[in-house]
């Protein structure tokens, strides 16, 4: 958190242009921050489930989820704007991607919560947890697309920069999705 907020201090501080890209690397910065207060928040309160009101447990925990699911949106929606701007080709994926947003965040909010107790820490799970996995998968394999079919068309630093950022997210998602706790 401190390290976003810190890149998140001088980024907004700064002069810079006001494109899409910059648009939503600047959305992307804030839900992000937001996400880390929420996921901070969660930990807590799911360890002290006997303490901590159930309701109140319950939204912080579908507010944590949600705002995951829109960061891995944001994600997406930088990938595809920075392709777009390399390749000139239409973005073609946006609506589906739009609406399977609007899907997840009403799965998130809707579907049934429960909590897994564990002598190494609790998890929120049951059906609703499906919704932030099926984005992950969701949106990495739409920029995964974008990627290969535009591997040609990109520049070296941009195929990069987009191709460790995938493999990073791959790997925390893999870790989380081993180690619930």
């Amino acid at each position: 958190f401190l390290v976003l907020a810190f890149i998140a201090v001088f980024y907004y501080s700064a002069g810079r242009r006001h494109t899409p890209l910059h648009r939503t690397f600047s959305q992307l910065l804030a839900v992000l921050l937001v996400h880390l207060v929420f996921d901070a928040a969660t930990v807590y309160t799911v360890n002290h489930l006997e303490s901590v009101p159930g309701l109140f447990n319950d939204i912080l925990h579908r507010l944590f989820l949600g705002s995951m699911v829109v960061v891995i949106f944001l994600f997406y929606q930088y990938i595809a704007i920075l392709v777009h701007e390399e390749t000139g080709k239409g973005r073609r994926l946006d609506w589906p991607a739009r609406i399977f947003l609007i899907v997840a965040v009403l799965g998130n909010f809707l579907l049934p919560i429960t909590y897994t107790v564990t002598t190494e820490g609790n998890y929120s799970s049951g059906p609703y947890m499906y919704v932030p996995y099926a984005a992950v998968v969701f949106y990495l394999l739409l920029c995964a697309g974008l990627f290969l079919v535009n591997w040609k068309q990109l520049d070296r630093k941009k195929k990069s920069a987009i191709g460790i950022a995938l493999v990073i997210e791959l790997v925390v998602c893999v870790l989380q999705g081993l180690h619930h706790t």
